[in-house]
């Protein structure tokens, strides 16, 4: 089969699936690829050294795939610190009711908001961008802000409710910043290479919400024990609880600058050579066609709205999971076990989707379980509209339910997970065939923000879904 023989490069994404394997084959055939283009004699040295580059973007190195898996992780695991910190900032908001109870809401629609915006500005400058620039100025931002969320953590007890609100705020929207930007160049840059490296930014999204959802279960675990040794002690519990989630943020984000800058200095020819990246000045950066957000969605649509309506339902996850107790558990009675608790049970519901959700998007690994037609990935994001009634028969706020069994509401919240993970994936990575090649980093930059678009319209919806439950 040859490949290269189409000038449809969606007939050339499709045709892949005749054999299955044709991502993984092309991520062995690094000395078959280097013999072919040593072996064309009526090529200059610098068409032997063209092809070369070229021909680097289909072989598959493990360390550039944990690079990116780490890009992954850097951009969600600050996020998942906010919600997993949700007993510290309960604790510094505990004088006022209305930040108590509304600060979470806060904290969402501050970020979505701020990455929404965001996005659509970065889809919309291409003709200089440069995206590694972008990805390297994210992680910068991470760093220093969780540095300090870290420190104010243990040293800023002291504060008054409403300035530390606001430095919240402040902190909330760069952290969203930084992951606009980091989503925007990654994406882009990814795009550029196989699609298995897409694959490991999404994988590495998930492990940024598998890791802190266990890290929950064990802090309420532990600050619940120290409480009955010592009613005082929460406050300071939960501080020191912060600042590790904080310190480990900011830990983990250096890890993932220092690859990424090894990543860059080993893959810098091929990415300036593809246009990514100019250089330090403006008279060296490249100027690339633009492409209109427009022609992006005409080629992409159905993969646009697969992934828009995939993470839109999505965003309905959290308001059940929350809401939704044991059928064991019977408030002011003793429960049989202390998984049965809300304060357990809850924080278990989330870790089990975000398990599901790492599932779905590691299957994506393997060619030949991936769905390629776009038409078929937007029907399947429709068929997850599905969940959301049979979520309603379970036990919400303990009002009684039709579906008496734990075992049948976690076995929803895996598949729920999956589900999200694999048909987002399939986006993901599916877009990057259906474009030109000089589209590629705009194609990237453009999912992207049909994925911030599902989110901010999955937040909006679910304000309904709280209303309705309540």
């Amino acid at each position: 089969m040859n490949m290269a023989s189409s000038s449809d490069p969606a007939s050339k994404f499709l045709l892949q699936g005749e054999e299955g394997t044709a991502f993984t084959e092309s991520y062995s055939d690094h000395d078959r690829m280097t013999d072919l283009t040593l072996d064309s004699d009526a090529a200059s040295d610098s068409d032997v050294g063209i092809t070369k580059m070229l021909s680097m973007k289909e072989i598959y190195d493990p360390m550039d795939y944990f690079s990116f898996l780490l890009i992954g992780i850097a951009m969600l695991w600050p996020w998942n610190c906010f919600l997993s910190a949700a007993a510290y900032f309960q604790e510094r908001f505990k004088s006022s009711d209305f930040l108590r109870e509304n600060f979470q809401s806060c904290i969402m629609s501050t970020s979505t908001i701020t990455a929404t915006l965001a996005m659509i500005v970065l889809s919309n400058q291409q003709t200089h961008a440069k995206y590694t620039f972008r990805v390297w100025l994210a992680l910068v931002m991470n760093i220093i802000n969780f540095s300090i969320l870290a420190l104010t953590s243990i040293t800023g007890g002291s504060w008054a409710i409403a300035p530390y609100f606001i430095y919240l705020l402040v902190s909330v929207f760069f952290s969203a910043l930084a992951t606009s930007l980091s989503q925007n160049g990654a994406f882009a840059i990814a795009n550029l290479f196989a699609p298995i490296y897409t694959q490991g930014i999404m994988v590495g999204q998930a492990v940024a919400g598998v890791l802190p959802s266990i890290a929950q279960i064990l802090s309420v675990v532990t600050v619940e024990t120290t409480r009955s040794d010592d009613p005082n002690s929460g406050e300071e519990v939960t501080s020191t609880s912060s600042f590790m989630y904080f310190l480990i943020a900011t830990g983990i984000t250096g890890i993932a600058l220092l690859f990424f800058l090894k990543f860059y200095r080993k893959q810098g020819a091929f990415i300036n050579h593809s246009g990514t990246d100019g250089g330090d000045n403006e008279a060296q950066q490249p100027t690339r066609r633009h492409i209109p957000l427009l022609d992006l969605f005409r080629k992409l649509h159905y993969l646009a709205f697969a992934v828009f309506y995939t993470f839109g339902v999505t965003m309905m996850f959290p308001v059940f999971a929350s809401n939704i107790l044991s059928v064991n558990y019977t408030e002011g009675i003793s429960s049989p076990s202390s998984w049965f608790r809300p304060k357990v049970y809850i924080p278990f519901a989330f870790l089990v989707w975000n398990i599901g959700d790492l599932v779905g998007r590691v299957i994506c690994g393997y060619p030949q379980y991936t769905i390629r037609s776009p038409k078929a990935l937007a029907i399947a994001s429709l068929a997850r509209t599905g969940f959301i009634p049979l979520f309603f028969l379970c036990n919400i706020s303990d009002s009684g339910t039709t579906i008496s069994s734990d075992g049948i509401y976690i076995f929803l919240q895996l598949w729920f997970g999956i589900t999200n993970g694999y048909v987002s994936s399939c986006g993901m990575m599916g877009s990057e065939s259906f474009v030109e090649e000089d589209e590629k980093e705009a194609a990237g930059g453009f999912m992207g923000l049909a994925l911030n678009l599902g989110l901010a319209a999955g937040s909006l919806c679910s304000f309904i879904l709280v209303g309705i439950i309540q």
